[in-house]
């Protein structure tokens, strides 16, 4: 019930929102904010015949102006020659994302990075903590028509007994079409510090819609290394800040 008031309660939609499928934004909930988001990505005919689905669910929670938390937890399903496929609960954990300059839409510089930092506990292998990090920055123009981003990212799995690190960059920009209504264009990859076998880049269309209090972001990412396909969707509803 808390979930449909969120919904279907008309506002102008104020989150942590992007507008890039696989790409974190540099908008971040308001003062007491809340929101509820989710997000699927398929990996697909990556090394070269493993299938991977990932759907994360998220509440945010605006502490300050330009700080929020974040409370994910996601599920997995995984294909391939080796292994049946299975859907798996993967990870629970805690993020933080912290923007450097003001939000507010009179105040907010054309440039604005933030900072994101995940840690993460991995469900099946119970002595792994993932830790995720990134440094993303955005630039728009006057009217809001056009930003560009980039986003630096690097994934670590720290064991006692091993430790795996993964780049995870990209960059995109995205056009304001109509209204709310705006399509660009988006690369991205994962590269594997230490198996080559575990690295994809792949680049395509994005398309993001805002709507009263939700928002949707999506990508198709068509593979340019080791992957065939890898499209993206979030979404999300909020509340007003209090």
């Amino acid at each position: 019930m808390i979930a449909a008031a969120i919904l279907f309660a008309p506002a102008i939609a104020s989150a942590g929102r992007t507008q890039y499928g696989w790409l974190f934004g540099t908008e971040v909930m308001p003062e007491r904010g809340a929101e509820v988001q989710t997000w699927i990505t398929e990996e697909n005919h990556q090394d070269p015949d493993v299938h991977e689905n990932t759907w994360g669910l998220q509440a945010l929670i605006g502490v300050t102006d330009q700080l929020e938390l974040a409370f994910p937890i996601e599920f997995t399903w995984t294909d391939s020659d080796a292994t049946s496929p299975s859907t798996i609960w993967k990870r629970y954990g805690v993020e933080a994302r912290y923007r450097f300059v003001s939000g507010d839409p009179v105040d907010a510089p054309p440039f604005a990075p933030l900072a994101r930092i995940a840690v993460k506990r991995d469900v099946t292998v119970r002595n792994t903590t993932i830790v995720e990090a990134n440094l993303v920055a955005s630039t728009t123009t006057a009217t809001g028509s056009v930003m560009a981003l980039v986003d630096l990212g690097i994934v670590g799995a720290i064991s006692p007994d091993d430790q795996t690190f993964e780049a995870r960059p990209g960059a995109g920009v995205s056009f304001q079409v109509h209204g709310d209504l705006r399509l660009g264009a988006e690369v991205f990859a994962h590269l594997s510090f230490k198996d080559s076998a575990g690295r994809w880049v792949a680049a395509g269309p994005n398309l993001a819609w805002s709507h009263g209090r939700s928002w949707v972001s999506a990508a198709f990412g068509i593979g340019l290394y080791q992957i065939t396909t890898a499209p993206a969707l979030q979404w999300g509803s909020c509340s007003d800040a209090r």
